[in-house]
């Protein structure tokens, strides 16, 4: 592969599909959707994110686990720089801003009282593999960068509804009314 590859048409496709899978994982975080998370690595894949290191089977029981004191998640990713090592194999780096309600040692979902704001930074290092015409991530480690922890909340003004980490959520009725799920 050249330089010049990187950026033709073929090459278009690939970096779309890559980016979707770094936007699906933040997607399947922060709705707790698994299935979804299953999606963005190979069955194969290995991760380490530090605090857990191992397959996607066991990463998912740690994200449920963990996420059972998180009430509210929302991931962001910029940044995203993929290296194309050969046609079926990316190196791929995105940064991310991860911010998330946690009951600090309840292990309950939060309710709106008591919780503490963790705001965290770091960067994603990837593998990016394609396999049977599918890309998704075959190794992953999570670098963690700074976290920031507040305990003050303020009520956000003039929003009829806040979101919630259910099907009850107003984006998941929407996408239910238009026949996504």
């Amino acid at each position: 592969m050249t330089p010049t590859d990187t950026f033709s048409s073929d090459r278009l496709g690939d970096r779309l599909e890559i980016q979707h899978r770094v936007h699906q994982f933040c997607r399947a975080i922060d709705r707790l959707d698994l299935e979804m998370l299953r999606e963005v690595y190979h069955a194969d894949a290995h991760d380490d994110h530090g605090a857990y290191q191992g397959g996607v089977d066991g990463l998912i029981e740690w994200i449920a686990e963990r996420h059972r004191s998180i009430g509210f998640s929302s991931h962001h990713v910029t940044n995203t720089f993929i290296e194309f090592v050969s046609d079926d194999s990316a190196f791929v780096e995105t940064s991310f801003l991860a911010w998330q309600s946690v009951s600090p040692g309840t292990g309950a979902a939060v309710d709106g009282g008591g919780s503490q704001e963790a705001i965290s930074s770091g960067r994603y290092a990837d593998h990016f593999v394609r396999k049977d015409g599918r890309w998704a991530i075959q190794s992953r480690i999570a670098i963690p960068g700074s976290l920031l922890a507040m305990t003050e909340r303020l009520a956000p003004a003039g929003t009829p509804e806040r979101g919630s980490r259910t099907p009850d959520d107003p984006a998941e009725r929407l996408r239910a009314q238009l026949g996504l799920s």
